[in-house]
């Protein structure tokens, strides 16, 4: 090329780089179209299957609501989550809709604080079930269970603050190679001592080969899975003795005060019974392991060195992807009358319930696009959107009228006996969890007792248990204290509407009133000072 040519050559592309420049900077659209409204979205379901779930509802809200971006963050849980939250809550920075659950440790006071109600838009029907069986149905009657865990975790009584996306339960994940290899087939228990029985023919295999097998992939959050239905097994009679309501659910405070009052504690002989059973499944883990958490147990189960790997059905779309072999879901087997070790504590066989609805997802009140948000969550809990939120991450929905793909339909075979919802004995309120966990090894070992361990819990439990229930009054106070200013800010708007709303408010307060008074006097009449 000549020297003339070259200069040309440059000189063009000088030319059209500089017409390019002007029509991209005066001319053509931005690169990156950005929506005017931005929603952020919460959760720690860092599992296979809910990214991608919920990032298919998203895609397709998107196509339906041109305005509107959604943005998923993904958070890890256990001591990230619940920092992570606060800071971002309190300093006004948090996301527009956002994963929480009441047994989040050190986070009870956060509903009251920073979540806004949905009360009102539940009760009218969700506009995204057009055409559908649910289309005329109210918002809050969709789901299975009608939110029941929303409405017993509700910082207000009467008020619903979150919709759930998913429905789970707890399964016995069983390896059927190995079960092969160690039992000659694969045996399905029907009563726990059927397991019992399975447990110890892993011990006997393991002993006699040398193969380092558990029976039960161990880990300190399998290990609470497991133990709270079994704990509860012999537990329905103290349960029932407590319910004076006749409401077959009892809440923490309840159990709390119960407590206090001496209407139970765990050297009763029903408590300690299911505290056996707690040392018997937890026996069967390897060593240390209350040093691991649910993903070390998760590996141990996927390198063919447990038998059982025990937790919830948000797990088994990460099992199936991830084996190597074939998995058969159990249900946990029923602890029965006739078990020859508690039976005579056993008063009926306690059932799985409905499946209660869970993944809970509450609109943040500093919002600054609520009307937006809360129209994202109904398209998610619409028949639509929650079908495509299910067959993407094979997590059961949470609403009526969607289909269950196969391969998660026996999710849904429930044990069927009686269905007491309860506050779990080891997971009443901060003080008392940390107890459980602190004085667990004395359950443990050559050394540890059910006998040992309520000792334990007992010597400590009345200060755990007087500081949770100050702390559930403290933050029932919580609700109670701004709603003057609302109830008397309805008062003076006109309309049915504001007289609804109104209304409401009163009642709740009423209701909060009476239980923080009702906690005060527990708290007052049980204080160890007015002994002396």
């Amino acid at each position: 090329m000549t020297r003339r040519a070259q200069r040309l050559s440059f000189v063009l592309l000088v030319v059209a780089y500089g017409l390019s420049s002007y029509w991209v900077f005066t001319r053509s659209a931005p690169v990156i179209h950005q929506r005017p409204v931005t929603l952020h979205l919460a959760h720690w379901q860092l599992e296979r299957g809910p990214p991608e779930g919920i990032e298919a509802v998203i895609k397709r809200y998107e196509e339906l609501n041109p305005r509107v971006r959604v943005v998923q963050l993904l958070v890890p849980g256990g001591t990230i989550y619940p920092q992570w939250l606060r800071s971002n809550l309190v300093g006004e920075t948090g996301p527009d809709l956002l994963e929480w659950g009441s047994w989040v440790a050190g986070t009870k006071d956060i509903p009251a604080r920073y979540f806004a109600p949905l009360t009102a838009a539940l009760v009218r029907p969700n506009p995204y079930n057009l055409g559908t069986s649910q289309e005329k149905i109210p918002w809050q009657d969709t789901f299975h269970d009608k939110l029941l865990a929303p409405r017993r975790d509700s910082p207000d009584p009467g008020q619903i603050y979150a919709v759930n996306i998913t429905e789970t339960t707890l399964r016995l994940f069983c390896n059927v190679k190995l079960m092969r290899e160690i039992v000659g087939k694969v045996v399905v228990p029907k009563t726990y001592d059927d397991l019992r029985k399975i447990l110890a023919q892993v011990a006997t295999y393991s002993r006699r080969t040398g193969k380092r097998l558990s029976a039960i992939a161990g880990s300190r959050d399998t290990a609470r899975a497991i133990a709270e239905p079994l704990f509860a097994s012999p537990l329905l009679g103290v349960n029932q003795r407590m319910d004076e309501g006749g409401t077959l659910y009892l809440y923490n405070r309840q159990m709390l005060a119960g407590y206090l009052e001496h209407k139970w504690s765990y050297r009763d002989p029903a408590v300690k019974a299911g505290l056996q059973l707690v040392r018997e499944v937890t026996q069967a883990m390897k060593p240390g392991f209350l040093q691991l958490r649910r993903d070390d147990a998760m590996l141990e189960f996927l390198r063919g060195e447990a038998l059982f790997f025990f937790y919830g059905t948000w797990d088994a779309t990460s099992l199936r992807r991830l084996a190597t072999f074939e998995i058969q879901a159990m249900k946990l087997p029923p602890v029965t009358p006739d078990d020859p070790e508690v039976g005579r504590h056993i008063v009926g066989l306690g059932g799985e319930g409905i499946g209660e609805t869970s993944l809970a997802m509450y609109l943040n009140k500093n919002s600054p696009h609520p009307e937006e948000a809360l129209d994202f969550l109904r398209f998610l809990t619409s028949v639509p959107g929650n079908q495509i939120f299910t067959d993407k991450s094979l997590w059961l929905p949470a609403v009526n009228g969607v289909v269950d793909p196969e391969e998660i339909r026996n999710f849904r075979n429930y044990q069927q006996g009686i269905s007491f919802g309860q506050a779990p004995y080891d997971a009443l309120g901060t003080e008392v969890t940390m107890n459980w966990d602190r004085y667990f090894f004395a359950l443990l070992g050559d050394q540890g007792s059910a006998d040992r361990y309520a000792a334990a819990l007992d010597v400590v439990g009345p200060a755990a248990m007087r500081a949770d229930l100050t702390a559930e009054m403290r933050n029932s106070l919580l609700l109670v204290k701004p709603q003057d200013p609302m109830i008397v800010g309805w008062s003076g708007l006109a309309g049915d509407r504001a007289r609804e709303r109104r209304e409401e408010l009163e009642a709740a307060q009423t209701l909060s009133e009476g239980l923080v008074f009702q906690m005060k006097l527990t708290l007052d009449a049980t204080d160890p000072r007015r002994a002396e």
